[in-house]
């Protein structure tokens, strides 16, 4: 598969890169009042709707059609699902240097053609063997390319602005969160859940894809501006270097005022392999992959754990949209927070929240465990995913950005797949959550002390 993808961005690549397919954006940005990277942040969420197909929030819909029309049970669909996740680590490993080699737009094209190819050829899957084939690529594609590289757009258009547009870069694809959900339901009680996929399929090819292919730039000097702002450039190339772009952030970081202590010194760009020589990298890949595998455990298994807590199907319910009210909120707050305060502080606070929020289930019990969660977990989580969109070009620079994300999503993505298997199976020999639970919320209590020692690494 990340031979495809490579065959395809180097398609993409050199399609994309002639003068018919860059006028659009050349103008728009030429006429705009301010820098093109507030559209960029746009394409981004966008792009991170893009990615519900592979998200759990998405195939969660699924799950009781799926078992039904496929004849599975609950433990093989799960199974399917965590076997498809693992090995959608594998070939993930490889994206991110495919975007640093051939920049993120060409790379993005041919992950969206491919995701929504996927979802068309989702609606005729048959058997355990068929659904688990789907299952790997949305994980591949969606879940995991699609977020590392809507992720990345917004690092490569801004330095001293970045947490804030980071902030509403995500608070726009929290949205998703509470919408595609209903969205998916609704299709499906009206028509079927083959519909459903064939309409996910659709929007990206007929949507997304144009939309990146046509109005997406890799980097401010594509279009003759600089980080954070409008401004020209005075090289005459159109086609920056990455050299380029490093000093373009030492630019727009000399720029930056007192009041924005984090960005003062220019970031200097490091290799993967400078990076894991420091403890700031393990613990970053600790803090990603234990918080995938629980949030996405406990979202999965959310209707049975509330359900054993007698809480109603009614009530429970109301987990999501108030999952994606308190995350929006966290995360708008968060994104300018990064740009002021110590990043590693704030990544403590957000693993605390995100440990009350598991701990509250069982702490609280009944329907105070639904607003325990949803409020405190969803917090945390739009709090770290505000910080860790910041972190990355803070402290490793842009250079080689989608291969040291690249890396660490790759754990990520392999951590989202044991969650969901850990709580069942503690549940299937316990007889409830509860236990698995305390485990989980257990779990992240010692990264919220690790958190503090995620400092940035000076390169000597």
């Amino acid at each position: 598969m990340s031979s495809i993808i490579h065959l395809l961005s180097i398609a993409s690549h050199a399609i994309l890169y002639r003068p018919l397919f860059n006028r659009l954006s050349t103008y728009l940005a030429g006429k705009l009042p301010f820098s093109y990277g507030y559209f960029i942040v746009l394409l981004a969420i966008a792009a991170q709707w893009g990615s519900s197909p592979g998200q759990t929030y998405a195939v969660s819909v699924f799950t009781p059609y799926l078992e039904e029309d496929l004849g599975l049970s609950k433990s093989a669909l799960s199974t399917a699902y965590m076997l498809g996740t693992f090995l959608a680590a594998i070939p993930l490993t490889l994206v991110g240097p495919l975007s640093d080699r051939f920049g993120i737009r060409a790379t993005c094209v041919a992950v969206t053609g491919l995701l929504g190819i996927t979802c068309c050829a989702a609606a005729s899957a048959s058997g355990f063997y068929g659904i688990l084939a789907v299952f790997l690529m949305l994980r591949f594609l969606g879940q995991g390319a699609m977020t590392l590289l809507a992720g990345n757009m917004v690092s490569m258009w801004f330095q001293v602005k970045l947490g804030t547009m980071n902030a509403i870069m995500c608070a726009g694809s929290a949205a998703a969160f509470a919408i595609v959900p209903i969205v998916l339901s609704q299709l499906i009680d009206r028509f079927d859940w083959q519909t459903a996929f064939l309409f996910e399929g659709g929007a990206l090819l007929a949507g997304l894809l144009p939309a990146i292919a046509l109005m997406y730039r890799n980097h401010p000097a594509d279009v003759g501006q600089l980080l954070d702002q409008k401004g020209k450039r005075d090289r005459g190339t159109t086609e920056p270097t990455l050299d380029d772009l490093h000093s373009d952030s030492q630019t727009a970081t000399a720029e930056t005022t007192t009041s924005n202590p984090p960005s003062n010194a220019a970031t200097q760009n490091q290799t993967l392999n400078q990076a894991v020589r420091h403890p700031t990298f393990w613990i970053l890949a600790a803090d990603m992959c234990f918080w995938a595998a629980i949030g996405t455990g406990v979202v999965f298994h959310s209707q049975a754990i509330f359900a054993d807590l007698g809480v109603s199907k009614a009530t429970s319910q109301l987990m999501f949209p108030l999952f994606s009210i308190s995350m929006l909120v966290a995360q708008l707050g968060g994104g300018p927070l990064a740009d002021r305060l110590p990043m590693h502080l704030l990544l403590s606070t957000a693993f605390a929240a995100l440990a009350g929020g598991v701990l509250a289930i069982p702490f609280l019990a009944g329907n105070a465990s639904v607003y325990g969660f949803a409020i405190l977990f969803g917090g945390g989580q739009g709090l770290a995913i505000a910080v860790t969109a910041t972190m990355w070009a803070r402290y490793y620079g842009r250079k080689h950005l989608g291969t040291i994300r690249g890396a660490i999503w790759s754990l990520t993505v392999a951590g989202s797949g044991s969650g969901p298997l850990i709580l069942g199976s503690i549940a299937d020999s316990t007889g409830d959550f509860i236990a698995g639970l305390w485990l989980f919320g257990g779990c992240l209590v010692p990264l919220i002390v690790l958190s503090l020692f995620a400092r940035k690494q000076e390169l000597r």
